[in-house]
């Protein structure tokens, strides 16, 4: 069993269909060199240039909240590249949606692909503010698998991410070939995130990888 090629795309489009080319399509982008995810307050637009104004997500005065709007930040093209479907119907388009984020296999795995979530790309630890501060349930990153079926509601609640303490399968078992696995993604606000040094909100390290092995 050869390593298989994994391609990482989201969907920036309105529809909730399908990818239909690992290499992107009309609505699907690929991530390329460069390229990350962010959030972003609802004032931030698609095909805002990256070198402008950016608007950060705003943290609820108490509880919590649901941040607005999701992107890829598209480094080749240098704009901002919505991700409408992506979280909840809290967030400004979200909802019961399938097709939001994709992992693209090119052949089978031995084990599960997983959804994981990292202080950095050392992969080793996982006890940062936002990934739960060492209580992997209290990660502000939540996502659910869509692979096989919707999320099941508008106001999906998803299984936080922090390392493999908390993670969540893309499927039922490993892959025994070429296969399309998508995911649905939002991103939690705290107000006890007011209180958080400059060090714990400038924390640029953080990844989210899918882990799987083969033979």
């Amino acid at each position: 069993m050869a390593r298989p090629t994994v391609n990482i795309l989201v969907n920036i489009s309105a529809d909730d269909v399908a990818c239909s080319n690992p290499a992107g399509d009309s609505n699907f982008v690929l991530l390329g060199s460069g390229d990350y995810l962010v959030w972003r307050d609802s004032q931030q637009l698609g095909n805002d240039p990256l070198s402008g104004v950016g608007y950060p997500v705003i943290i609820p005065g108490t509880g919590t909240s649901e941040a607005s709007k999701l992107f890829l930040a598209d480094y080749s093209e240098g704009i901002y590249q919505q991700v409408i479907l992506a979280g909840t119907s809290l967030a400004d388009s979200g909802g019961n949606y399938r097709y939001v984020c994709c992992a693209w296999f090119s052949g089978a795995t031995a084990t599960i692909p997983y959804l994981e979530a990292y202080d950095d790309n050392t992969h080793a630890t996982w006890e940062s503010k936002p990934l739960g501060d060492g209580t992997p349930a209290n990660s502000l990153f939540k996502a659910v698998c869509t692979t096989n079926g919707l999320p099941g509601s508008a106001t999906w609640a998803g299984t936080p991410l922090a390392g493999t303490d908390s993670r969540v399968a893309l499927d039922t078992g490993a892959l025994t070939g070429a296969s399309y696995l998508y995911f649905n993604i939002k991103h939690i606000l705290d107000s006890a995130m007011s209180a958080w040094s400059t060090a714990d909100w400038y924390n640029n390290d953080l990844v989210f990888s899918i882990h799987f092995t083969y033979s």
